[in-house]
């Protein structure tokens, strides 16, 4: 739809999750009038659901601890995990802003305290940054900081379609059936999580799970950003890009750190990673299997004595997740039929469908390596290597189902801005967070790399939008 003559603002921001709140604050000290335009009750979208870890290389953290590390090199890693899946221009923008990212938090009083930086899985050096407070505390912060901008905030108001020029350049918002004006747009709107269409339309990989698939997300991911680029003519990506967690059959208490004291098969019998593995390794392992399962086996003496991640203690102490993997729960769920109990490894097997002779191997290699102290065949933490027992034994099917972050959206080049086909740049129209495509890539490369990608683009489209708009002015 063409806008009207009249500029009612030089940029105006879709959305305001994490994405969205550093594009607004990034457009107004840049010079420029902009409105904010949220769908939901308040601000904040998935980041504010979120752990709040921010993966970067190079930073302050990282030097009081003596780890040597470069964004550079976080690049190279990047790309080693998913080749051509994901835009090098993106990727290296991404990497080179979230050390930037990370200390400008740390001014506005979101503070990543040394002793929270982990590694995200055995293979890379500590990059992942936790907050104090989690996602909650950066929205909290981002949102004061925004307060004290001249940012017009409008929250409940969906925005409908793109407005365009008749050169194709895009001009403004169309919501609430009103038409708004602007010289520039960034689409922050987060991603498919919630639109089942979408979802079967651009993560295949979520079909296995069937009736699993469950969107933990904020409750506005609709696809709002991937439709309205689509409509302005802009490339769309990232076809199966996106995170899915490993969950029980009885999903809906959420837990996704652990169990790794259980051993971990597929429905051949074999083990298929190590089971302390970080969460979206396991989901991979998972994924990989011809049948998209796999059952965590245990014994009673392992399921009594059976303790939360700390880090999961942390989480329900702030109300964020409810707890999966503990002797109660896992004892309703076998009154319920949903863990499985057997008083025989045959019989186990017999109930889940596991091929019997594959898993009777398996327990007995397992054991075997954990008599031993030393996980020869995966690589498992000997603190986690627990041999199984006497009977009863015990099967909870998982299946990488809970969608957490989505990458499918419209493709953007390193300055944020959203492309066409042809590669060449929709004027006035940028993105960032989960409406952008294959930023994320094919797998994803580790705990906080969705808050930091989102956060540092956001910014980088607030900078650009205001700089594309005020020299139209």
């Amino acid at each position: 739809m063409e806008a009207k003559q009249a500029t009612d603002y030089d940029v105006i921001v879709i959305g305001a999750g994490g994405a969205g709140l550093c594009a607004a604050i990034a457009a107004a000290d840049a010079g420029a009038r902009v409105a904010l335009l949220e769908a939901g009750k308040r601000v904040g979208g998935s980041t504010a659901l979120a752990g709040g870890f921010v993966l970067a290389a190079g930073t302050a953290q990282q030097r009081a601890l003596g780890i040597e590390d470069t964004p550079e090199a976080m690049v190279q890693y990047v790309l080693e995990r998913n080749g051509t899946t994901s835009p090098e221009d993106v990727v290296r923008r991404v990497c080179n802003e979230a050390p930037r990212l990370l200390e400008w938090l740390g001014e506005i009083g979101v503070e990543f305290p040394v002793s929270r930086l982990v590694s995200p899985n055995q293979r890379m050096i500590p990059r992942a940054h936790e907050p104090d407070g989690f996602g909650a505390r950066i929205v909290e912060r981002l949102d004061y900081e925004l307060s004290k901008r001249n940012v017009d905030l409008a929250c409940n108001s969906r925005v409908e379609e793109l407005l365009r020029a008749a050169d194709g350049s895009v001009c403004g918002v169309r919501v609430g059936g009103e038409s708004i004006a602007a010289r520039a747009v960034v689409l922050s709107c987060g991603g498919i999580g919630g639109n089942p269409e979408l979802l079967h339309r651009m993560l295949p990989k979520s079909h296995g799970a069937g009736d699993w698939v469950w969107h933990v997300g904020h409750e506005h991911n609709k696809g709002d950003g991937l439709r309205m680029a689509e409509a302005a003519g802009a490339k769309i990506c990232g076809e199966d890009s996106g995170l899915l967690l490993a969950t029980p059959n009885f999903h809906r208490d959420l837990e996704v750190i652990g169990p790794d004291w259980v051993m971990l098969v597929n429905t051949k019998g074999e083990r298929i990673v190590r089971e302390d593995a970080a969460y979206w390794e396991l989901s991979e392992a998972l994924e990989a299997q011809d049948d998209r399962r796999g059952f965590c086996i245990f014994d009673r003496e392992l399921m009594l004595a059976a303790e939360p991640d700390p880090r999961v203690l942390e989480a329900l102490a702030a109300g964020t997740i409810s707890l999966s993997w503990i002797p109660r729960v896992l004892e309703e769920q076998i009154a319920k039929g949903r863990v499985l109990q057997a008083g025989s490894i045959a019989e186990l097997a017999a109930l889940t469908g596991v091929d019997a002779g594959g898993l009777e191997r398996s327990l007995q290699r397992y054991n075997a390596l954990a008599r031993a102290g030393e996980d020869t065949d995966f690589g498992k933490a000997t603190r986690s290597l627990k041999a199984l027992g006497a009977p009863p034994y015990y099967a909870a099917e998982v299946r990488p189902a809970i969608v957490i972050v989505t990458g499918a959206g419209a493709a953007v080049d390193g300055h944020a801005r959203v492309v066409k086909p042809s590669g060449d740049a929709i004027p006035g129209l940028y993105a960032a967070g989960e409406s952008t495509g294959d930023v994320y890539g094919r797998y994803y490369v580790g705990s906080g790399y969705a808050i930091a990608s989102a956060l540092s683009l956001g910014r980088v489209a607030g900078r650009e939008a205001a700089d594309f708009a005020l020299a139209q002015r």
